[in-house]
């Protein structure tokens, strides 16, 4: 997939939403209800560059309003986003000209984080993840998108990160078979537990 440059509204924060991923989100500030309400008037993207610290980094979502949920009376919004893609940030824009808040200059990441690794279709398959809306844990090829695998773990914002800044497809392979034995270790642990209590 060929990468697009883009421009995009910015609205920084300490997220990251993969491709897919629905989360609710309280808008207060005036300056991100101004690209909220162009949003929702215009039906346009925006962009979540991600804030590591008190920094502003160069992974960011791109998302879309899926729906506004309610308004209070200082106009305050609580509304639900979907993540749509994932991008590199060229250039940051603090504030755009005639609005309140920023923007970016973006590149479009490749989201294509495949692996056939057997240690990790093993792990999905033994944790029952649910991959797809519409297949749930059926894998129906070799390989699987690493992304859809963090998405089902629900990984922190920095662990999303790491995932995303890691070069190497081995090194990733490595975070999520990580991640994975640590989710297989609190369930066999809840188990115990669940076991114990029963037989007492």
């Amino acid at each position: 997939m060929s990468s697009q440059i883009y421009r995009l509204a910015a609205f920084p924060l300490n997220l990251i939403l993969l491709p897919g991923e629905v989360i609710p989100l309280r808008i207060f500030e005036p300056r991100y209800k101004q690209l909220i309400d162009e949003s929702l008037e215009y039906s346009t993207r925006f962009g979540i560059p991600f804030i590591k610290g008190n920094l502003i980094t160069d992974i960011g979502s791109e998302v879309e309003v899926v729906k506004l949920v309610g308004r209070n009376a200082n106009d305050d919004m609580v509304i639900n986003i979907r993540g749509v893609s994932l991008y590199k940030t060229i250039d940051y824009f603090p504030v755009l000209p005639d609005k309140l808040y920023g923007g970016t200059v973006s590149e479009t990441i490749n989201t294509d984080f495949s692996t056939t690794n057997p240690d990790i279709a093993v792990k999905v398959k033994t944790l029952k993840l649910n991959l797809n809306t519409e297949l749930g844990t059926l894998i129906v090829s070799d390989s699987i998108n690493m992304l859809d695998i963090a998405k089902a773990l629900m990984l922190k914002a920095e662990e999303k990160y790491k995932l995303l800044t890691l070069s190497n497809r081995d090194d990733r392979e490595k975070l999520l078979l990580n991640q994975l034995s640590f989710v297989e270790m609190i369930r066999l642990q809840e188990r115990s537990l669940e076991n114990n209590f029963q037989l007492n």
